[in-house]
């Protein structure tokens, strides 16, 4: 229970610690781990696995924050361990990133810092009120294809965007119609 305590939910009396385990040295499947190993004398190469993603997140991220507690950190060791990630800056994106007000799920924080992808962080939508300035300033038109939409056809972006230091706030926010924003987010 000391060992990987704080960062797992459950209890290790009830064996959700060890479901754990299971799952992150098997890629999920733990009824086929079961299956494959139940006759083994010991469970070394499964302790092994367990010790090594639990003392990999500590090296990785030194400063414990409740927000790590229960995260899914076998599939994240298992991509990142390898990449030789720098603690002090992973620090300084984390600190940076939890006094972000536009950061809403805090907890993929830890995710985010590692491979990028904003999705972990839920970052703030613009309001309606907010939605509801930028069509009027625009007069409803779409300042990509300068074309007139309706409210309900178009969709809240960010000018500056999130990841460039853009925040969720009325002069940041501009409406495009619907096709010229999924253009914009796949390029």
């Amino acid at each position: 229970y000391g060992i990987g305590g704080k960062y797992l939910k459950g209890s290790a009396i009830r064996q959700d610690y060890l479901e754990t385990a299971i799952r992150w040295i098997n890629d999920g499947d733990v009824e086929n781990y079961m299956s494959e190993h139940q006759h083994d004398n010991t469970a070394v190469a499964l302790w092994n696995v367990f010790r090594s993603v639990i003392d990999w997140v500590q090296a990785t991220f030194p400063e414990y924050r409740k927000e790590m507690k229960g995260l899914d950190w076998g599939p994240l060791y298992n991509r990142f361990r390898d990449t030789d990630p720098d603690p002090v800056m992973l620090e300084a994106e984390v600190r940076r990133l939890l006094m972000d007000d536009d950061v809403t799920r805090k907890s993929g924080i830890y995710s985010y810092v590692l491979d990028g992808d904003e999705r972990h962080l839920n970052i703030r939508a613009f309001t309606r009120a907010m939605k509801v300035e930028a069509f009027e300033r625009q007069g409803g038109m779409c300042p990509r294809c300068n074309e007139p939409f309706d409210m309900g056809r178009m969709e809240g972006d960010h000018i500056t965007p999130w990841s460039g230091g853009g925040k969720t706030v009325p002069d940041n926010c501009q409406m495009l119609c619907k096709p010229c924003n999924r253009r914009k987010s796949n390029t």
